[in-house]
């Protein structure tokens, strides 16, 4: 079935519909559109992780007939999840595809390449959770558009498809973060860390955007990816840094999500070194473990003197979510020569804050436990906290500190989100 893109969705869905929709590169804007337009007909709940689209449905959000829920945080919806409006579920990646199930979803919305020879549609840049929850509800409406590559681990056949559109809406494009000073004197102490041979799982941000520029100047033999990548990879694979040797079904970038523009979607395009897989793999830490030298990169919004990590609260305020933050370390923690690291910048923008604090303000949350910190980076330096007392550590945090606080116990961070780059940690899916 063709549904016309200026009709409207109503009839395909029952009332009551739990719709889940496609993140990131793979939304499916013009199904979400068609979605908020006609939402009052028919009460539904919509799902879904990272909306880089502009959300396009958040005007129609409402608590009873349209509700929204979501695993991810990001700058549009904070002012309506403060509100009550948007619902959120502290989730980490690797639970979104049983919690959908638990949830009872009916209905999956994705973006996919047309379908080839054999009846298979790519669903190119997003797998993750869109992925296993396309194979279990009973309806799928598939946002056909030419321009989403074909990727290896991401394909549905045509049969399971209830109905389709033709995309009106150009694939979302991540804009990646650009390094700054501080950015990249992080990533310089990063890569003095990692083994030979890793695989990195990194996030998104102007730190993740720096180590990757800096692994396509140094050799630390073949490289590997996991997690998800952005446009920045292409220069890492030019400069022959890809381990390529492994192409699927044990691809060398082994990735939930491709996060960037045609660049990054050129790239992918039938390439064997590249994989997009369902979270079961993507973010698993007992399949992960497995990988020797499996390092993980993430960051926090704050961390405290102990080592406790808060990567999604500003005094109570919810700015971003838990993503893979918690599955990586954990995979990390199991590798073989596995390492994890928490990078971020020792001060929020302004420089009138530390991000290293006695202790987190009242109604700030612990996402990652201090037993799970093994070395921390900001642009001073580097603390490591393994076997450490909590004396040792208070002393290795301070000397890692921004020099204004080091001497004193650093104070609270600010209470502004916007001065915290919360959105550069790993992609929650």
């Amino acid at each position: 079935m063709v549904v016309d893109a200026t009709t409207t969705l109503s009839d395909l869905l029952p009332a009551g519909s739990r719709v889940v929709a496609s993140p990131g590169c793979g939304s499916p804007s013009t199904l979400l559109e068609l979605l908020a337009r006609r939402s009052h007909q028919v009460p539904l709940t919509l799902m879904s992780g990272l909306q880089i689209d502009g959300y396009p449905f958040l005007g129609q959000v409402d608590t009873t007939t349209f509700r929204y829920l979501t695993w991810h945080v990001a700058g549009p919806l904070r002012d309506q999840l403060a509100s009550g409006v948007v619902d959120y579920v502290p989730a980490r990646a690797s639970d979104v595809p049983r919690l959908i199930r638990g949830w009872q979803a009916n209905v999956t919305l994705i973006r996919v390449s047309p379908a080839d020879a054999d009846g298979f549609h790519s669903l190119g840049p997003s797998a993750s959770y869109p992925h296993p929850s396309a194979h279990f509800t009973p309806i799928v409406i598939a946002e056909i558009d030419p321009d989403v590559p074909r990727t290896n681990g991401a394909m549905i056949h045509e049969s399971l498809i209830t109905a389709t559109v033709d995309s009106q809406s150009p694939m979302p494009v991540y804009e990646a973060g650009v390094p700054d000073a501080t950015s990249r004197a992080i990533a310089r102490h990063i890569c003095t860390l990692l083994p030979e041979r890793p695989t990195l799982q990194l996030g998104i941000g102007a730190i993740p955007e720096a180590v990757t520029a800096e692994l396509a100047d140094i050799d630390l033999g073949p490289l590997r990816f996991a997690g998800m990548v952005t446009d920045s990879i292409v220069a890492v694979a030019e400069a022959g840094r890809l381990d390529a040797d492994a192409v699927h079904p044990d691809a060398c970038i082994s990735v939930a999500e491709l996060m960037g523009g045609p660049e990054l979607m050129r790239f992918a395009h039938d390439n064997p070194l590249v994989a997009v897989t369902e979270s079961s793999i993507s973010h698993n830490p007992l399949v992960l473990g497995h990988v020797p030298r499996f390092v993980s990169i993430n960051s926090a919004i704050a961390l405290d003197l102990t080592g406790q990590i808060n990567a999604e609260t500003v005094n109570g305020r919810q700015i971003s979510g838990i993503g893979g933050s918690v599955d990586y370390s954990e995979a990390a923690f199991a590798s073989d020569g596995g390492l994890r690291i928490i990078a971020m910048a020792s001060t929020t923008r302004d420089g009138r804050h530390s991000r290293i604090v006695e202790t987190f303000p009242p109604g700030d949350v612990v996402t990652v436990p201090r037993s799970t910190a093994d070395i921390v980076v900001t642009e001073h330096g580097v603390a490591d906290l393994r076997g450490r007392s909590l004396a040792e550590r208070r002393a290795a945090l301070l000397a890692i500190c921004d020099p204004s606080f080091a001497t004193e116990s650093a104070d609270h961070p600010a209470d502004h989100p916007a001065d915290h780059p919360a959105d550069h940690q790993e992609i929650p899916t």
